[in-house]
């Protein structure tokens, strides 16, 4: 079963509030999860997406990359959208404190789940509609409070639309909400973009593994040193943009190197060869999408390294790495 990330992908402001001058939006994002991994009681965690500054009527502003499914931001399966809820309220910023009102709902509702605990998916959505309601309207700043645009909302999406989020197609949802004279619409958009916490290594140049606290061994000696942009790898299947399989982790040194070949498996600066463990990705090339280009395969070490420039890092076989065959696009968030 694909993993999926969901979270907010932009708004458009059809009017603006009655407040004195541009709009300074943002919107909370509860998200609850019926059904955890080894545990029987649900969880929840609650997002806040902006403030964003000097929105005008007839404007469109993309929001950036923050998950909120999972419920840490990472990728998740979820088989069954009637396992998860998702609600979202919008706010116009005055002087109130956005992130002191983002924990005042988290905690309202941690509260509410503790007080629905067995009770029917269509009662826990109620409450937690009702007791968001209220948290909302807490004063967090003065003089001027921050006002709510329109009643929360719940955000549905449908099997169907899980199944074209697995492919690593987007699926959107889009809702309306009014409220104190204003008038927007928020699109939420699933997909699968593969695993995050892959980072370039400003000193070998290689592509390495920066979910861990420790960093693997770097060919330059050390750590990996991470730098510039998340990248977001697809596994398990190629994704829309397709891509060539055998790409593999390596336990040992943490980069990226291709497994393709059983008679060389590459040389890792751990000592040996590389030793391949984790998901199988599948990595886009000669691509028009979007994504980072100049991304190649090193033809001593095995390993994917950047390309677009004069210095090729550090290569466990000697000298700097070589690049052969395809030229790699890979997804990143900045």
């Amino acid at each position: 079963m694909a993993v999926i990330y969901i979270t907010l992908e932009s708004f458009r402001c059809h009017s603006e509030t009655d407040e004195v001058g541009a709009d300074e939006p943002y919107m909370i994002v509860a998200a609850v999860d019926l059904r955890p991994p080894n545990s029987p009681v649900p969880r929840s965690r609650v997002y806040r997406y902006g403030p964003f500054g000097d929105v005008d009527g007839q404007e469109t502003h993309q929001v950036p990359f923050q998950s909120f499914w999972g419920l840490a931001g990472e990728e998740r399966a979820l088989p069954n959208p009637d396992d998860a809820i998702f609600i979202v309220g919008i706010m116009e910023n005055d002087n109130g404190d956005p992130e002191n009102l983002r924990g005042i709902v988290a905690a309202t509702v941690s509260g509410t789940i503790a007080a629905t605990l067995g009770t029917p998916r269509p009662t826990i959505v109620g409450r937690l509609l009702e007791d968001i309601n209220s948290a909302l309207k807490t004063v967090t700043g003065a003089p001027n409070f921050d006002d709510q645009v329109g009643p929360p909302r719940e955000v549905r999406f449908t099997s169907g639309d899980i199944a074209l989020a697995e492919t690593g197609n987007p699926a959107r949802q889009s809702l309306r909400i009014q409220g104190d004279g204003g008038d927007y619409t928020v699109t939420f958009k699933a997909i699968n973009r593969g695993q995050a916490a892959w980072r370039f290594c400003v000193r070998c140049r290689g592509l390495f593994f920066d979910g861990y606290p420790t960093k693997g061994v770097c060919p330059a000696g050390g750590g990996h040193a991470a730098a510039g942009w998340i990248f977001f790898l697809p596994h398990d299947r190629p994704g829309p943009l397709g891509g060539q399989d055998q790409w593999r982790f390596c336990d040992k040194c943490f980069t990226m190197f291709w497994s393709g070949d059983p008679a060389n498996q590459g040389r890792c600066p751990a000592g040996g060869a590389h030793n391949r463990q984790g998901y199988m990705f599948f990595l886009p090339h000669d691509h028009n999408g979007p994504g980072q280009t100049e991304w190649r395969f090193c033809d001593k070490c095995r390993v994917m390294f950047w390309n677009g420039e004069a210095n090729k890092g550090a290569c466990t076989a000697g000298g700097g790495h070589r690049a052969a065959g395809f030229v790699f696009k890979l997804d990143f968030t900045p």
